[in-house]
C-alpha cells in the first residue's frame, strides 16, 4: 500500500512539473500560454482588420471565431493599439479572446496589412 502511495505521489508531483501548452495555430506554431489555453485564440480573415487611429479595428462576426459564437448575433469590434500586436510567427493574422471579447493576444503579420 505504501509503495502505491508514492508511486501515486511521484505522478503527481512529476504531472504538476510539466510544462502546459496552449494550442496550435494551424500553421503548426504554438499560440502562447498566456494567450490562451484552449480555444481563446484563431485565426482570423484579413478583412476582418484595418488599421487606423495608431492601431488596428478588428471587427468579428458572429461564428467567425470560437470564441465569439452565432449565438452572438452581433458582430465585436476591438480597437487594438499597435504596441498590443505581437509579431505572427506565420505571416498570418490571429486573435485570442475570452469568452467575453476581452482581448487576450493579437497577432498581426510584418507589415500590417
Amino acid at each position: 500500500m505504501r509503495l502505491i502511495a508514492s508511486l501515486a505521489m511521484v505522478l503527481f508531483l512529476a504531472a504538476g512539473a510539466m510544462p502546459a501548452h496552449a494550442h496550435e495555430a494551424p500553421s503548426g506554431w504554438d499560440y502562447p500560454f498566456y494567450c490562451c489555453l484552449d480555444s481563446d485564440c484563431a485565426p482570423i480573415d484579413a478583412g476582418a482588420v484595418r488599421e487606423g487611429g495608431g492601431g488596428f479595428i478588428v471587427t468579428i462576426a458572429p461564428g467567425q471565431h470560437p470564441m465569439w459564437s452565432r449565438e452572438r448575433h452581433a458582430p465585436l469590434s476591438l480597437d487594438i493599439p499597435y504596441d498590443k500586436a505581437k509579431p505572427s510567427p506565420d505571416g498570418h493574422w490571429h486573435l485570442c479572446i475570452d469568452d467575453a471579447g476581452d482581448l487576450l493576444c493579437f497577432f498581426a503579420p510584418a507589415g500590417g496589412s
